[in-house]
């Protein structure tokens, strides 16, 4: 097992989360538009509106995922005396996620307000707490806790598991040597897409819809869900988006875990030269 302690996983996540949202908040605000029925964004200043918000929620985020996964993996591995099985991997990654959804949940609500409202993110901040609270920067909670976890298990979960299963396979002899990451990539980005869209969509027409009493429809994570549902015209519309959401996760799953494999690997080549 390799040697990179949970603090220093936190900041390989940080780093890495930094430079997904800096590649991807595009797919993010197509993604937001979409989910919402607003018109499509058509200019880099609006397809980086939230930009500094996202950037500054997805690094700690995938701190958060890194540095948990890590942590959980050394304490299951103090509890059973061995390495995580294959299964143990996918549900650290799971808790993992899970957790992280402390931190997405507001920082999420805001950038879908400052989208909506187009004010500055401060501003904007400021207003909806002064309106509604701090702990209604927690509308949403629910939904984006099962997408956090559910998303974390496909990119730090299902992928490294389907990249050790097809590293040195009789199958893949001959082709380049980054096919293994690629299946494994797209195979747990696709998972993770399509098992988190719903609660996603839930999610975004939640916090982009704010105030029960005047869109009742949305006032819980049910409600919204029979909403979304009848005004789409059957279940399909719980997937609405999920074409720029799909291109965004499995773009951030090779990222991420591309970043964390080279600093990773760096870090123990240093280490093992001591």
């Amino acid at each position: 097992m390799s040697s990179v302690s949970p603090i220093e996983h936190t900041a390989i996540g940080a780093f890495a989360g930094f430079v997904e949202v800096s590649i991807m908040q595009p797919t993010v605000t197509i993604k937001n538009a979409l989910q919402e029925g607003r018109a499509l964004p058509r200019t880099p200043i609006a397809l980086y509106r939230g930009y500094l918000v996202n950037a500054g929620s997805i690094a700690p985020i995938t701190a958060v995922q890194f540095g948990a996964n890590r942590f959980y993996e050394l304490t299951l591995k103090s509890i059973t005396g061995k390495d995580s099985s294959q299964a143990g991997q996918i549900a650290v990654a799971l808790a993992a996620g899970s957790t992280s959804s402390l931190i997405s949940t507001p920082a999420e609500l805001i950038m879908i307000q400052q989208g909506r409202n187009q004010r500055a993110l401060m501003t904007e901040a400021r207003s909806y707490i002064g309106r509604h609270g701090l702990t209604a920067l927690y509308r949403g909670f629910g939904p984006t806790c099962i997408r956090e976890g559910l998303y974390t298990g496909g990119y730090l979960g299902v992928t490294p598991v389907v990249l050790e299963m097809l590293k040195g396979h009789p199958a893949l002899e001959g082709y380049p040597t980054q096919t293994p990451l690629i299946i494994a990539g797209v195979t747990g980005g696709l998972l993770a897409v399509t098992t988190t869209q719903p609660f996603d969509t839930i999610k975004t027409r939640m916090q982009a819809n704010v105030v029960p009493k005047e869109t009742p429809e949305y006032r819980s994570s049910v409600t919204t869900m029979q909403h979304v549902i009848k005004q789409g015209g059957g279940i399909g519309a719980l997937w609405s988006g999920i074409a720029p959401r799909a291109f965004r996760v499995v773009g951030a799953t090779f990222i991420l875990n591309a970043t964390r494999t080279f600093i990773v690997d760096q870090v123990e080549a240093a280490r093992a030269k001591q």
